[in-house]
């Protein structure tokens, strides 16, 4: 019995040792998965490559080309083949079903993706609070480069919709900062036919839309001077193109927006008191003529149709319509003259126009995603990316023939110089479906351009390319350049919206009756369906159906992120 004992115990010994030496490095396919994962992103490549899962959503406005989809694309395969990280999209589903799809896998308990991009804030409230998606913080401070730690730490409301009991549960997508900032499109030569300077207030701005009414241009009829869009339901008075709001901006107040509008406390813009004279103002332009007859039934997307038909003289949005004046207006009118303009003065003494918001959406993690590192080596990269060294393979675009080409031995982004006419953005392949750059990156580019200086890095090479060389020969006339130039000079001047937050518990019950009360209301006083007087009828009702409790709702989540 002793001998087999004996026997038993160096059996034991043997296999501890065998054990101590395979730990000690003897095979590397057995190293812990945590050394695996450190050395890809150390090396900055996975091999063998890794697979992260993802959902994705495709709209109208994405273009493939080569038989490609969301799912393999120059961009995957890239990522695949160079960081070694295989993306693989559970499913792909229209822009309009895709919060749905998410609803229905998670009431469904179906397992999350590893890695998933929402824009929904109470879609995104919702998937934190299931408990299925993992606090980033550490791995942001232990994974992220110094680049990208830079550009977050630019402004800490950047992380308020992620944030929960001070910990930050995704990674905030950033857009680029006052994309969305209202400036004035003018006919300028309809201007000169008038004799008359660019508006400086409002004054000046209904002087020139009467005499556009008054004028024959050889267009036909001027109808209406200015094109706005006040459709949506949701936010009729402040769209990304044919925006109403700096309309109300005039008078200090921006409908919709939570803001310290009298004080420390977030309050609802749309129930202040100098609404009810912007109302009145707008009432007063529909009366004459200035806006559309359907002014509420116009689609954001088409705000602008009538000024490309040349029926309209003035149409409102940011730095991208200089499009919309190459493109389409001087393609029915090559003669026809168009720049961009800061908004005028209003009553309150000077402009106020909405702010564009830079936290749009983020990246949520599944808590048991084992290579959060594999995602924050995506982003590093990406950031790079968006912003390359002299040098870089990405130095004249993301790929060529998609975003760029070479055209007599030079580079070029104009899509009439693609052999197929086409052009495509290829960062709409992305996993965030937009480019990873610093937020105040484009404008400054834009400004120095325009400012007359030579593009000094690739980022500004970029930019300078995508202008037709006809053009650049006066930096001062660029659109592009010109309007970058204008929405910085009046960044003093916007209002922010502070509320980033998901709906709060009141807003869940009542918000959408006082949504449509408040739409319904305001587009029967801009018609003149309604006195101006039902504005306080309004505001009254407004409180007491919800709106003094949500207000204390939205102050108390604004506190929770640190709000100030």
């Amino acid at each position: 019995m002793r001998k087999k004992m004996m026997m038993l115990s160096a059996i034991l010994l043997v296999i501890a040792l065998m054990g101590t030496a395979c730990s000690s490095g003897g095979d590397k396919g057995q190293s812990p998965e945590s050394d695996v994962e450190s050395k890809g992103f150390t090396n900055g490549k996975f091999d063998p490559p890794i697979t992260l899962t993802t959902v994705g959503s495709v709209g109208s406005n994405y273009v493939f080309k080569n038989g490609e989809t969301l799912e393999n694309n120059v961009h995957t395969k890239w990522v695949k083949d160079n960081l070694g990280i295989d993306i693989k999209y559970n499913w792909v589903t229209s822009g309009d079903q895709f919060a749905t799809k998410v609803r229905l896998d998670l009431s469904a308990n179906n397992k999350m993706p590893d890695v998933i991009h929402i824009y929904d804030p109470q879609l995104m409230s919702d998937l934190i609070e299931s408990g299925k998606f993992m606090d980033i913080s550490s791995a942001f401070d232990k994974y992220a480069s110094p680049k990208v730690k830079q550009i977050y730490n630019q402004d800490p409301m950047y992380w308020a919709q992620v944030t929960k009991d001070g910990k930050h549960y995704g990674l905030p997508t950033l857009s680029r900062a006052q994309q969305n900032d209202t400036l004035l499109w003018i006919r300028t030569d309809w201007l000169k036919k008038m004799n008359m300077e660019p508006p400086k207030t409002f004054d000046d701005l209904e002087k020139i839309m009467d005499g556009m009414k008054k004028t024959d241009f050889g267009t036909g009829p001027v109808n209406p001077p200015l094109a706005i869009s006040i459709k949506d339901a949701n936010m009729p008075f402040v769209q990304w193109r044919g925006d109403a709001s700096w309309i109300f901006g005039g008078y200090g107040i921006i409908p919709h927006y939570w803001n310290k509008w009298n004080g420390d406390k977030l309050e609802y813009g749309s129930v202040q008191p100098q609404m009810k004279q912007a109302l009145a103002k707008m009432q007063d332009w529909y009366k004459k003529g200035y806006l559309s007859a359907d002014v509420g039934l116009i689609d954001v997307g088409k705000s602008d149709d009538t000024f490309r038909n040349q029926k309209s003289g003035i149409m409102t949005g940011p730095t991208f319509q200089a499009s919309v004046v190459r493109s389409a207006l001087n393609k029915n009118n090559p003669n026809a003259e168009a720049a961009p303009f800061p908004i005028p003065a209003g009553p309150s003494g000077k402009p106020g126009l909405r702010n564009t918001t830079v936290p749009g959406g983020a990246f949520l993690i599944n808590k048991d995603f084992k290579h959060v590192d594999a995602f924050f080596l995506y982003i590093n990269k990406m950031y790079e990316i968006g912003d390359p060294p002299k040098g870089s393979e990405f130095e004249n675009g993301y790929a060529e023939g998609y975003d760029y080409v070479i055209k007599d031995g030079k580079v070029s982004s104009v899509e009439a110089d693609f052999p197929d006419k086409q052009k495509v953005n290829v960062a709409s392949y992305f996993l965030s479906g937009q480019p990873f750059v610093d937020p105040e990156l484009e404008l400054n580019s834009y400004v120095k351009l325009y400012n007359g200086e030579k593009p000094s890095t690739p980022f500004e090479t970029r930019m300078y390319n995508a202008v037709p060389e006809s053009e650049r020969k006066d930096p001062k006339n660029v659109l592009e350049w010109k309007a970058a130039y204008y929405t910085l000079q009046q960044k003093d001047n916007t209002l922010a919206n502070l509320f980033l937050g998901p709906p709060t518990p009141t807003m869940k019950s009542k918000w959408e009756a006082l949504v449509k009360m408040e739409s319904e209301t305001f587009l029967k006083i801009v018609y003149g369906k309604a006195s101006i007087d039902e504005f306080d009828t309004f505001v009254d009702k407004w409180k007491k159906m919800g709106g003094d409790q949500i207000t204390e709702e939205v102050n108390d989540w604004y506190n929770s992120v640190g709000g100030k």
